[in-house]
């Protein structure tokens, strides 16, 4: 396994499949003994000894390494005491930062979106953010129009997932549980959510053309929608599985 060095406060700290040395990370925070260090933060945080990889470098015992995520969460643990006093203001400040993230996050800041698209290189991933922002300015909508239909909890869940089905051939659990990610829409590629969007709009706009009324009338229009999209979605985005006709078979 190659081992890269990489810059950390100024300190060199080695590398490996984008994980870090947990050892020369609490080392560059002034950590004289980051091996009793560590051995402290996995006794209080047995988490961060299942995330970490232990990886041979040089002799004597393996060392942990952690990705980012994993990384973060070890400073975030590290008492004080332990660090030097540059250590303990860039621990400061780090913490300090990632409480205002939080705040922000949880206040629905707005700009947070913005920054996160200033700082991606990559393209695809920037279209992503901005078919992702589109498609919940149509579920903001859908979820309007089902309100204003008189459709009931279960009937919310019923068009949705009937738009699932149609899209991925998956229901909202299963496509968590099969493609890993706790929020549904953060599951679909980019072509998933262009056509999940456009569906969800023929399916506002079915409700107010049917005047429709309870979850009985939600459930038929979003029915016909999906019978509808069905041929051109097997004809241009081909090898899918849409089950009966890109409706759920029972009420969810």
């Amino acid at each position: 396994m190659e081992i890269t060095p990489l810059k950390f406060e100024g300190n060199e700290v080695r590398s490996a499949e984008s994980k870090v040395s947990v050892f020369d990370a609490l080392s560059a925070l002034g950590v004289k003994n980051p091996r009793h260090v560590w051995k402290r933060l996995g006794k209080d945080n047995p988490e961060l000894v299942q995330l970490a990889t232990r990886i041979q470098v040089g002799r004597g015992q393996p060392t942990p390494f952690l990705d980012r995520p994993g990384l973060m969460q070890a400073l975030m643990a590290v008492q004080s005491r332990y660090l030097n006093k540059q250590g303990r203001e860039i621990l400061t400040a780090f913490r300090t930062w990632l409480a205002q993230l939080g705040d922000r996050y949880l206040a629905g800041d707005i700009t947070l979106a913005d920054e996160i698209i200033e700082a991606q290189t990559d393209p695809e991933a920037t279209r992503w953010v901005i078919r992702r922002a589109h498609h919940k300015h149509s579920s903001i909508i859908l979820n309007s129009a089902l309100a204003r239909h008189g459709a009931s909890k279960r009937g919310y869940s019923y068009v949705h997932d009937t738009l699932n089905v149609a899209v991925t051939g998956m229901t909202a659990r299963q496509l968590q549980a099969m493609r890993g990610k706790p929020t549904t829409k953060d599951n679909f590629d980019e072509q998933e959510l262009a056509v999940h969007a456009m569906m969800q709009y023929a399916t506002v706009n079915t409700l107010d053309q049917h005047a429709s009324l309870g979850d009985q009338d939600c459930v038929r229009d979003v029915q016909m929608v999906a019978r509808d999209f069905n041929p051109l979605l097997n004809k241009y985005f081909g090898g899918r599985t849409y089950p009966a006709d890109g409706l759920l078979p029972i009420p969810v």
